[in-house]
């Protein structure tokens, strides 16, 4: 459960700071891609998955 919570506030933040509908969907992208690689590599799917979520938090801001 936390870490759905952490998740939807990770996705509430990227929709609050992206409005290109392009790069949400990227960030979501990345986001399902580091969850596949901490699965393999056997690293907490939660926490990579919320680093790919909002790696681009602040692109169209910078």
């Amino acid at each position: 459960m936390p870490g759905e919570l952490l998740r939807d506030r990770g996705l509430t933040l990227l929709r609050a700071h992206v409005k290109n509908q392009n790069l949400i969907k990227h960030c979501l992208a990345v986001e399902a891609l580091m969850k596949a690689l901490a699965r393999r590599l056997g690293e907490n799917e939660g926490v990579w998955g919320l680093a790919g979520l909002v790696h681009d938090l602040d692109w169209e801001e910078t």
